[in-house]
């Protein structure tokens, strides 16, 4: 079980080059040694370390984006960064430096406009959120009534573009724990970059196999209930390595 969290710990503020103790904040019940404290009690208090957020969802206005932005307040470093979690959750910009740090996706159209993505990317498409809000992962759209729908949907009722994918294979969606997924290969590959450029520990990746090779397409939050004993015990390894080892999180 999680021991109790002990102040004495995290008495002194540590710089990032010599990081010495993490502060791990967990709103996800984990089998560990480390001293875990909770979001709410985290959010209340001013203490300054290195700070690992453990969350399953890290979506702007959610408690684990807080976390990470209360931390940055703080001026302490923390895993993940406010600004890789906005860009993250912003499937054009998690594709553009994903891309950028050569990660492979697919070509994409940022609109509102199904008039745009018919006569640009044609069909079948397939179509994710861009709105901050929506927990959907993606729609596939093979014909135009179904692309109205999902840009609708997606969109929420057009207030918001859609980002939109040409889709020519089949897409695999996946646990992503700390870079590790289930998979081998480029999909491995693929779970470690995006894990190395934004430092999200838990979340879903989307990714397309098509023309003989594996694309990166989205990114969502977890739900609770899509954690299993397994991915919990995976964590709390991960967490308690990571505790004694604070100079690795550097980077």
């Amino acid at each position: 079980m999680s021991v109790n969290f002990k102040y004495d710990c995290y008495n002194t503020d540590h710089s990032i080059s010599g990081v010495k103790c993490v502060l791990v904040v967990s709103s996800i019940d984990l089998t560990t040694n480390s001293p875990i404290m909770k979001p709410s009690k985290f959010l209340e208090s001013s203490i300054k370390d290195f700070t690992l957020n453990i969350n399953n969802d890290y979506r702007y206005l959610k408690t684990g984006y807080y976390v990470s932005l209360h931390a940055e307040i703080l001026g302490s470093p923390v895993i993940p960064k406010s600004e890789n979690i906005l860009d993250a959750y912003r499937t054009p910009i998690l594709l553009l430096r994903a891309s950028k740090a050569g990660i492979p996706s697919m070509p994409y159209l940022v609109t509102s406009s199904v008039t745009q993505i018919i006569s640009e990317l044609g069909f079948p498409v397939v179509v994710f959120a861009v709105n901050p809000f929506s927990y959907d992962g993606f729609k596939i759209a093979k014909n135009r009534s179904a692309l109205y729908r999902a840009v609708k949907s997606l969109g929420m009722n057009y207030k918001f573009d859609v980002c939109a994918q040409p889709f020519k294979g089949e897409i695999i969606s996946f646990k992503s724990i700390f870079g590790k997924c289930k998979f081998g290969g480029d999909v491995q590959m693929i779970s470690e970059k995006v894990y190395e450029v934004f430092r999200i520990p838990i979340c879903k990746l989307h990714v397309q196999l098509a023309e003989e090779k594996t694309h990166l397409c989205g990114l969502q939050p977890l739900k609770n209930t899509e954690l299993n004993s397994l991915d919990l015990t995976i964590i709390s390894e991960e967490v308690s390595q990571l505790s004694k080892n604070g100079e690795d999180l550097v980077g």
